[in-house]
This record gives C-alpha cells, structure tokens and sequence, in this order.
C-alpha cells in the first residue's frame, strides 16, 4: 500500500476544502493511505512515498516561509508539483513573464507598496481590479476607478508588498474557464460563475462551479501555454476568461 500526505493548513475557516472527495476515491481502490497534515506541522516526511500540495491556502500570509518548508519536505520525500514550480507559479509576476514570451494575458502592471501606483496612460479602462501578487480565493482583490487609487480610503486597505492592477473585465460575469493538465495532459475542464451581482467567481464568495467542454481552439492555446513553462508538471490549471473575442 502506498502511503500519500496531502498538504493543508492548520485552518480551512473561509476557505473550500474538497480533499475529502480525493481521499475516499484513492482510499477506495485499497492501494493508497492518505494523510492530510497542515504543511507547517512537525512530521516524518519520509514516511510517505508522494506528498501533494493541496489546501494549503494561509501561504499566501507566509510565502517565504511556505517555501522553505516547501524544500525541507522534498528533500526528505517527493513532493509534487516540485518546489522550484511552485516558486515560479506563486507570485502572479509569473504572468508579465509569459506575455514576454507572447502569451496573451488581461493587461497586467505590477507595483509595490508603499510606492507609486502608475496607471499606463494607453489604458482607458473606467474601472480596475487590484489584487495582491500573492493571493489565493480573490483574497484582497478588489474593484476601484483610476481615481481611488489616489485616495487613502482605497491606500488603506493595502498592507506592503507587490500588488497588481488590471482592467475591470465585465466578462467576468460570465464566467472564468479552468482546464486541468496531468503530465500537460488535458484532464477535464470547468467554468466558474459567480453569483448575481459578484464579480468573484470562488465558491467561497458564492461562485459556482459546472462541467465545461474546451473547444480545440482552447486546448491547443492551453497546451502551446504550458510548453512554455520551464519545468516538468505533475499537475497543472490553465485559467482563461473571454476578452476582446
């Protein structure tokens, strides 16, 4: 019998936890034990023979130290995705680096605060979103006019470090597509709605979630997308919302 952790938070309080469904399917066919321990938590990693990064949503308070915990466990157990994918993926910097490689991405300008928040002046967008760089479950994201960006209503709802500005996009409401590779191979796809006057398509803020079938079109732009990720992936989402056709 093979032994598989899976890697959580010490809390799901606010947040959708799902490894339930995973543990009695894999538990199911009598060949896997899964143990679900908060990431943080003091344990013989060696123990298992695969440890899977799952719910471990607080990251996003304690990313440096995530990380490091992150290659404290691969190097005692194999760890999926690696922890070299998972510094790569976990800040949304990541995305100005595949619109380099020509990606198209919902405009994105980084900054940092405390500092200057620089709107381009060939966006003329009514309203945007801001989020931080490192989040998870809209965590922090929200909905200003370029105008708030100047006022310290909006200046105090930010704490320091890298932020993102993009445009509002009113499709949103239609819904945001995730497709799921294993091995950069296509698994299955959903689209994620969220509920009447929400713009947050996580089910933590009422979103729903419904089977969605890709077209070739989008399967073949998801995976030109992942070949150009520079490491292996064990398991992979590709998010996608429609804009500008």
């Amino acid at each position: 019998m093979k032994n598989i952790c899976f890697l959580s938070c010490q809390s799901l309080v606010g947040f959708i936890g799902d490894d339930h469904l995973a543990t009695a399917y894999l538990e199911k066919s009598g060949e896997y034990k899964v143990t679900t321990i908060a990431w943080d938590a003091e344990a013989d990693w060696s123990a298992f023979d695969l440890v899977l990064i799952r719910t471990t949503w607080d990251y996003i308070k304690r990313p440096v130290e995530f990380l490091a915990k992150l290659k404290i466990i691969a190097s005692q157990a194999r760890l999926l995705n690696t922890p070299e994918i998972v510094e790569w993926n976990y800040h949304k910097g990541y995305l100005k680096e595949l619109e380099a490689s020509g990606v198209a991405i919902v405009p994105t300008e980084m900054f940092s605060y405390p500092g200057k928040i620089s709107v381009p002046q060939e966006w003329n967008y009514p309203r945007l979103i801001v989020k931080p760089a490192i989040s998870a479950s809209a965590f922090k994201t929200m909905i200003v006019t370029p105008e708030d960006l100047t006022q310290d209503s909006f200046l105090t709802e930010l704490y320091p470090g890298d932020w993102m500005l993009q445009p509002f996009l009113e499709e949103i409401k239609q819904g945001e597509v995730s497709l799921h590779f294993f091995h950069k191979q296509f698994s299955h796809g959903i689209i994620k709605v969220p509920k009447p006057g929400d713009f947050r398509v996580q089910e933590e803020h009422g979103g729903s979630i419904l089977p969605f079938e890709p077209d070739q079109a989008l399967l073949k732009l998801s995976s030109e997308l992942l070949q150009l990720v520079p490491h292996d992936l064990m398991y992979a989402r590709v998010d996608l919302v429609n804009w500008q056709g």
